[in-house]
């Protein structure tokens, strides 16, 4: 029997739906929940560099600009998120993110 989880917002007991949270409580704390992600993201690409940068103190800009090119992924080091960090840059903006979120949105009858 699957087990239902409960929203991260206190109070709420709604099911979870997206990020830990019920549909309301998702679209209430989107502006936090994306910064946090781009926090995540950015840690993540100071990482990345400075991983690169100790193994290639020489030339490691080239190094940079041609596995970002060519979106290779290395499961094994540390920076193994290089296709998250191309995405990073090419995110759609909020209006669009809203009107994606708002298709997706689904109105139950008992509302």
């Amino acid at each position: 029997m699957a087990k239902i989880k409960i929203c991260k917002e206190e109070g709420c007991h709604n099911e979870q739906t997206t990020g830990g949270y019920c549909r309301l409580h998702y679209l209430r704390n989107w502006k936090t929940i994306k910064k946090e992600q781009q926090e995540k993201a950015v840690k993540r690409l100071n990482r990345y560099i400075e991983a690169i940068c100790r193994k290639h103190p020489t030339k490691y800009v080239e190094v940079i600009k041609e596995e970002i090119n060519s979106k290779k992924i290395r499961r094994d080091d540390a920076y193994s998120e290089v296709d998250d960090l191309y995405h990073l840059f090419n995110e759609p903006s909020y209006d669009e993110e809203i009107e994606r979120l708002i298709k997706e949105l689904k109105i139950e009858k008992e509302f």
